[in-house]
């Protein structure tokens, strides 16, 4: 099933990382970064980046110390095997809730969007499917496909961005500097839950050639996501107001919506600047359904790789029908970000990294 190799190396880690972070947290940020400090939010946006470094930074220093074992193994290791094991099944859960929710979210949008009388659990379970495909040809495949796929996400972004710049109204960034340092700081917190996926970090060790840059290329790309997030925002912020940004569910689609590009050589509109989405939620479909077989393999020892990426996809589409509406789903994500998010992103890889030390266990890379 998986190639002879399936090692990576840091620029297609890099390419992963940028399609699995880049996904349904940008559609909304500059929303919350507007709530928090009005014309301010791209200031937001550069607290979050620095404070999603600082998880970058956590995670990579304890997968550094045991680079050739599994997430599940040096926890295990570390804060004994029970412990381990529970915290090992929590990230799965924590992946299954995000795998559903992402999916909930991309099915309502769709289908206000583009495809108006398709059921949910039609896009839902086609996501689903496609992405289990792609995730059961290892961690390599999903590699060489990020390196293609990067391009034709961002390519529409950027070209659709730079043109909605030719009429923006900058103004609306000003006066700068302005907003409170306490709503700067919870901002920037509350926005970090945008670069949700980084844990994944945490698993990535073993399919690495070179573990000694995974550091150095996992801080390059969360700046880079990071700058993207800042022109997005500053960008929407500017087209629109900050007030009228607040009062929008999915700011980021309304600027793409309201661009004309130029002679309308496009027909679909639409479908052409929602693509980069489109592509970003398979990524995190296909790397959820990945990681959480691989994690349930460790844990269990037994079966194929596919038995656990099937039983993955039939938990994550069975748990995306329970919201009621996209508001819950959101309200969802912001529990989950809170508490299983903040604990495998920072808290969990602290305890590690404290304890290893203390015991003189790892690898000094």
């Amino acid at each position: 099933m998986f190639s002879l190799n399936n090692k990576i190396s840091i620029r297609q880690l890099q390419a992963l990382l940028l399609l699995d972070v880049f996904g349904t947290g940008v559609i909304v940020l500059p929303r919350i970064a507007a709530e928090y400090a009005n014309q301010d939010g791209w200031v937001i946006i550069v607290v979050a980046t620095m404070i999603a470094a600082l998880y970058g930074y956590a995670i990579t220093s304890i997968g550094r110390m045991f680079p050739n074992e599994s997430f599940v193994s040096y926890c295990s290791k570390i804060l004994t095997k029970p412990i381990g094991i529970l915290i090992s099944l929590g990230f799965v859960f924590k992946i299954i809730i995000m795998i559903a929710m992402e999916l909930r979210s991309f099915g309502e949008i769709i289908k206000l969007t583009m495809l108006y009388e398709t059921p949910f659990a039609v896009v839902c379970i086609s996501m689903l499917l496609v992405g289990g495909y792609a995730a059961a040809k290892g961690y390599e495949t999903r590699a060489r496909m990020a390196e293609i796929l990067v391009v034709l996400a961002f390519a529409p972004l950027i070209f659709v961005f730079l043109i909605g710049m030719v009429d923006i109204d900058f103004s609306n960034l000003r006066p700068t500097l302005v907003a409170e340092p306490q709503n700067i700081l919870m901002g920037g917190f509350v926005s970090s839950r945008a670069f949700t996926c980084i844990e994944f970090c945490l698993l990535i060790y073993p399919f690495m050639q070179n573990p000694k840059n995974v550091r150095r290329g996992v801080t390059q790309i969360i700046f880079i996501i990071g700058g993207f997030m800042l022109f997005i925002t500053a960008i929407t912020i500017a087209k629109f107001g900050p007030f009228d940004v607040v009062r929008q569910m999915w700011p980021v689609l309304e600027m793409m919506d309201v661009i004309d590009l130029p002679g309308s050589f496009i027909e679909r509109q639409d479908a052409f600047i929602m693509s980069f989405w489109i592509i970003s939620v398979f990524a995190i479909v296909n790397a959820g359904l990945f990681f959480s077989s691989i994690i349930l393999k460790d844990v269990i020892h037994k079966g194929k790789h596919s038995t656990y990426i099937l039983i993955s996809i039939l938990a994550a589409y069975g748990i995306s029908f329970i919201p009621n509406n996209i508001s819950e789903v959101y309200q969802v994500m912001d529990f989950m970000f809170i508490t299983f998010g903040v604990a495998y992103m920072f808290v969990i890889p602290l305890v590690l990294l404290v304890v290893a030390k203390l015991r003189g266990w790892g690898e000094k890379l």
